[in-house]
């Protein structure tokens, strides 16, 4: 006969409060890492967790857990306070990537779930004038490693750009042009019309609009953006451990670390934990 669950009242949770700061157990009662409440709820809800006594927000797993998750001193095990880590403001904060999306979303599994150690709250202020720093920080290593910021693989469409600069200049100035140049570029654009039956049922304006709106260019079948391209490079040197036989990648490595330590010297976040480290670890436990 299974178990019948027992009810368990959460906490109420505040919308200010991106940390909720709850705190996971191991079976033997370690504690191994904080989760949000959601995360705690799942484990509830599964019956693979309870509450434990005398703890607001904290639950013990009824499981044997693969890792032994992070260490007593580790900074992901620490309460962390609802505050901007540069200015300590509470106000419109925001969940900062302290190595940008563009780059991790294409980094392994390996290191990419590791991500949460990198998000650190800043206010719209703090951001903003990071951003500044970091924009300039992406400019150059798209320098550094052939890859533009827009990506690269674009394709011109040359007629794409004369029908764009045709129809523009019928849209802004068509009467002021003499008669028989007016005509040639109308009839330019017209011929465009009547080549492109999905365009049959629209009417002039709409036509010059849409040709007025191209693109130039458009993104080839071998387009690489930004970020694939630099962490693409970064991959190539790779080796495997001896021991656990486990995929490494130091070029990789060294760019995660670039970046703590760019913004630790141009956010100076004078309210980030001690605990918190260029050199923290970058690899999932176990992976």
């Amino acid at each position: 006969m299974p178990r019948q669950k027992q009810s368990v009242v959460m906490p109420s949770r505040k919308s200010l409060h991106i940390y909720e700061n709850w705190k996971v157990y191991s079976r033997q009662g370690k504690l191994m890492f904080r989760c949000n409440q959601k995360k705690a709820r799942w484990y509830l809800d599964r019956e693979l967790a309870v509450k434990r006594d005398k703890e607001e927000r904290a639950i013990q797993l009824t499981f044997e857990a693969k890792g032994q998750g992070h260490d007593e001193n580790d900074y992901m095990i620490e309460d962390r306070k609802n505050i901007c880590v540069v200015c300590a403001s509470q106000a419109g904060l925001t969940l900062h990537h302290v190595v940008p999306y563009v780059y991790r979303q294409w980094f392994p599994l390996a290191i990419k779930s590791k991500s949460s150690r990198d998000l650190l709250l800043l206010c719209k202020e703090c951001h903003d004038r990071y951003e500044r720093h970091a924009t300039a920080f992406k400019k150059s290593l798209a320098l550094e490693h052939g890859m533009p910021m827009e990506g690269k693989g674009w394709i011109v469409i040359p007629e794409h750009r004369y029908m764009r600069k045709t129809a523009s200049a019928l849209l802004s100035a068509a009467n002021k042009m003499p008669v028989e140049r007016r005509q040639q570029l109308e009839q330019t654009i017209y011929e465009f019309w009547m080549q492109n039956a999905s365009w049959e049922n629209l009417t002039w304006g709409q036509v010059l609009e849409k040709c007025a709106a191209f693109k130039d260019m458009e993104r080839g079948p071998g387009f690489t953006e930004h970020g694939e391209g630099v962490v693409q490079h970064l991959m190539k040197n790779k080796y495997i451990t001896e021991e656990g036989n486990k995929e490494r990648w130091p070029d990789l490595e060294k760019f995660i670390k670039q970046w703590r330590q760019h913004f630790l010297d141009h956010a100076q976040p004078h309210h980030l934990s001690s605990r918190w480290s260029v050199d923290s670890d970058i690899y999932t436990n176990g992976a």
